[in-house]
């Protein structure tokens, strides 16, 4: 009887740990429980749930080429589509050339350094310098005596003591001379050689080539030892501080440019930056082979970037609108929807980013109209370039890397 009863007993025993067992699975299952929550990288996700937030290192940011910034204001109104390039006026432009012959002896500058106007760029040396300068201090001295024989022959023939064919030979002497001296000064000063050194004996074995114009040095045609002839090209040196826009205007077009017109351009080059200019001419002349019309724009602010010769992509504004744009290399696309970065936090290491959806507007020169779904403040920084490298980022934390 005593084992019948234990037998039962421990029977009993095992159908309620079985019911307890049953209820913890079924607890699992509906995820009211789980041994999940404290796994090791603490976030609380399971595998393959969407996250919206992306935290890297500072210095991933330049690996993936990642630039921020804020939000632009551009115009995207109407406007009229033109091309053209960065032009400079003819006195702002300037190639330096030797008057004589020579060899280099030395060059002061490499290309992209700024010079002030009369700055010394270059040396040239040649014998024939040291000829020009000794016959100057020959026609210096000689002067004074053709003078002196000159005012003496003129008292005699006052006098009637000297005739007059003594004299006008005289009179020729002392203005040849004269006129040869002058000369010969001028060519020395026209050749950056101090006349007023060279009186005090200081024969100048170099003469120096100065800069004409105040600018940066864009060509060198020398380097030290080498024969240049006269009229030689040696440097090109352009004012970029003048650079004005040269934009062509189709025939069907003309009407619609008017002197005054803001422009906005960007260099084909670097689509994500946006210039302004103000139209300041209309050109005159019909070109037949294009059937264009020249239009000419000063530009406003910054000259940054900026070089003579650069091709440009322009937008004659015709009707304003500004709105707030970013380059397009700030979206990015999912499903049909748009999202940009946004910067959380930041440490002296990491950095934290957000993606919100947005939506795109008015797109033009690179950039696109951005309208928040939710009102952000102006400051706040954005992802400008590099959102697809981001986004990919997030996406190998959502589904796991491959590797």
């Amino acid at each position: 009887m005593k084992n019948i009863i234990k037998i039962s007993a421990v029977f009993l025993f095992l159908i309620v740990l079985a019911s307890c067992q049953n209820k913890t699975a079924t607890k699992n299952a509906e995820g009211n429980e789980t041994s999940d929550v404290n796994s090791e990288d603490g976030s609380g996700k399971h595998e393959g749930e969407a996250t919206n937030t992306l935290t890297l290192q500072l210095k991933q940011l330049e690996v993936m080429n990642i630039e921020l910034g804020a939000i632009k204001h551009v115009n995207l109104g109407s406007s009229l589509k033109v091309n053209g390039q960065l032009e400079l006026p003819p006195q702002r432009r300037a190639s330096v050339s030797a008057i004589v012959g020579g060899r280099v002896e030395s060059v002061a500058v490499t290309e992209g350094d700024y010079v002030e106007k009369g700055q010394v760029i270059a040396r040239l040396n040649n014998p024939e310098f040291i000829n020009m300068q000794r016959k100057y201090l020959s026609a210096k001295s000689n002067i004074s005596f053709l003078e002196n024989d000159y005012l003496r022959k003129k008292g005699l023939l006052k006098d009637g003591i000297a005739s007059a064919r003594s004299f006008q030979e005289t009179e020729a002497a002392y203005f040849d001379g004269k006129a040869e001296l002058n000369a010969t000064k001028s060519t020395l000063q026209l050749l950056g050689i101090n006349v007023s050194t060279l009186e005090n004996g200081d024969i100048a074995s170099t003469i120096p080539v100065v800069a004409p114009i105040k600018g940066y040095v864009q060509n060198i045609e020398i380097n030290i030892g080498k024969s240049i002839i006269p009229e030689q090209e040696m440097f090109e040196i352009v004012d970029n501080e003048y650079l004005y826009l040269g934009l062509k205007v189709f025939e069907k077009d003309v009407d619609k440019a008017k002197v005054g017109q803001k422009i906005i351009f960007s260099l084909t080059t670097r689509p994500d930056k946006i210039y302004g200019a103000e139209i300041f001419a209309l050109g005159k002349a019909f070109d037949m082979d294009t059937r264009a019309v020249k239009v000419y724009a000063k530009i406003i602010g910054t000259h940054e970037g900026l070089l003579t010769g650069m091709f440009v992509e322009a937008r004659i504004v015709t009707s304003s609108k500004e709105v707030n744009a970013l380059p397009n290399e700030a979206f990015v696309s999912e499903k049909g929807l748009d999202y940009v970065f946004v910067q959380k936090e930041k440490t002296d290491d990491k950095i934290e980013f957000e993606k919100i959806q947005v939506n795109k507007g008015i797109s033009d020169l690179g950039f696109s109209e951005v309208l928040f779904i939710e009102k952000i403040p102006e400051s706040t920084i954005i992802v400008l370039k590099g959102a697809y490298y981001l986004n990919s980022e997030m996406q190998k934390g959502e589904f796991g890397d491959d590797d």
